[in-house]
């Protein structure tokens, strides 16, 4: 016997639904992708998960936070650095960046990078050495005005 759910009830994010702002990392035009946040404080969690695509060529900026971040590769593949530490990844691969350890990714494929990022905090302090686009700052919480 099958029972219906309410259309009352919401409906849990989908990745490949997600709006995606697009960012970039001071004047630097490697430094560039776009993401989502479907799960923050900002949705009621208290946990992070961020989304992120970044194209062949392009990457994430050294930065760091003040709560572990655990990645999961969706799709591609590319180059994590945590603190001195470095390894290739691609998908299906997880890397954890320690608080607080500098980081970045490096999309060294020919597709799409796609990976997630989930924090145990529903706080963010994240820090950049350039200002970050949209934000228009370097240093800024998630989620943002949180």
């Amino acid at each position: 016997m099958h029972t219906s759910i309410s259309s009352g009830l919401a409906q849990a994010p989908v990745l490949g639904e997600l709006e995606l702002a697009p960012w970039s990392v001071g004047d630097d035009p490697t430094t560039e992708g776009r993401l989502a946040l479907p799960i923050s404080a900002a949705s009621g969690s208290p946990n992070t998960l961020v989304y992120l695509e970044i194209d062949p060529g392009k990457r994430i900026a050294p930065h760091t936070h003040t709560a572990d971040e655990v990645f999961v590769v969706l799709e591609g593949e590319g180059i994590v650095t945590a603190g001195d530490e470095q390894w290739e990844a691609s998908t299906g691969a997880i890397a954890v960046a320690p608080a607080f350890a500098r980081h970045s990714w490096e999309n060294t494929g020919s597709e799409m990078l796609k990976l997630v990022g989930f924090f145990g905090a529903n706080v963010l302090i994240n820090e950049f050495d350039e200002p970050v686009a949209p934000f228009g700052v370097a240093r800024f919480v998630t989620p943002i005005g949180g």
